[in-house]
């Protein structure tokens, strides 16, 4: 179900003015009229009762009625006035982070849509070494802004609860700085590098489940043994050569496929 996210704002009492963009999506998309009280999420996953005040030139101006208390929402049910969560998925999905390999041009930014919309806490861009695309310059902050941007357009299409973060670059053998060894951190390749299951890797999974995902030209041989090295856990993808922006997708689905079900199988 649409939801709408809120901008940053400083005092909770004072009055909010959004946007034109967000303006339209708010009186155009989820069509509410002045006076009208709806739940929306801020950057930090809280809930809040708005009421719009008013139109004027083309912006609205709101203001936060209250913080909706998690016991307070129905947990079941969807109303067209806001979003309610699934409890059981909000409490037994560990947090997921996808450390995606730069991807050229306009890859990269449906890689970062598609992770928003499935529910991926952070977002890590990572520099590899046969990554194309780079990240020098004035190029880094218009690249996160327009990353974040998108992520806050799949979270508001997608309805989920989960605020995805886009985090500054980093290069590759900086991972074992950011992928403790307490998390789970899985990197998925085209050869069956170990004949291990995810299944296995993720049932006794810790609170953060870190996705390493290669880019155009795939990981490389000095990369592979750096992530063995340090603990990170081999999934295959199978024979099917997959685009990098397919394996992004296909690793994030799989992982939280596992989790979400995972009180309803038993290893064997």
């Amino acid at each position: 179900m649409k939801q709408f996210i809120l901008p940053d704002f400083g005092n909770i009492d004072s009055e909010i003015i959004l946007s034109k963009k967000e303006t339209h999506y708010l009186k155009n998309v989820l069509r509410y009229k002045t006076g009208a009280i709806f739940s929306a999420a801020d950057k930090t996953g809280n809930i809040w009762e708005a009421k719009i005040l008013r139109f004027e030139n083309k912006k609205s101006i709101i203001v936060l009625c209250r913080k909706i208390e998690p016991a307070s929402l129905d947990w079941q049910a969807q109303s067209s006035e806001g979003f309610a969560l699934d409890k059981g998925e909000r409490e037994a999905i560990p947090e997921i982070v996808l450390y995606q390999c730069l991807l050229k041009g306009k890859k990269m930014d449906l890689v970062v849509r598609q992770a928003a919309e499935a529910g991926v806490a952070t977002i890590v861009p990572v520099e590899s070494e046969f990554a194309i695309a780079k990240m020098e310059g004035k190029q880094q902050k218009e690249k996160i802004e327009r990353w974040e941007k998108i992520c806050k357009e799949a979270l508001q299409q997608s309805g989920s609860n989960i605020f995805t973060n886009v985090k500054q670059h980093i290069t590759f053998m900086q991972l074992d700085r950011f992928c403790k060894k307490t998390e789970t951190s899985v990197f998925f390749h085209q050869n069956a590098i170990e004949n291990k299951s995810l299944h296995k890797y993720l049932f006794q999974v810790a609170e953060k489940v870190n996705i390493i995902i290669g880019p155009e030209g795939g990981f490389s041989d000095k990369e592979i043994k750096f992530m063995l090295d340090n603990g990170f856990l081999p999934a295959y993808l199978g024979k099917n050569i997959l685009r990098a922006e397919t394996a992004a997708i296909y690793g994030i689905a799989a992982i939280k496929t596992i989790l979400l079900e995972k009180g309803k199988w038993i290893l064997c």
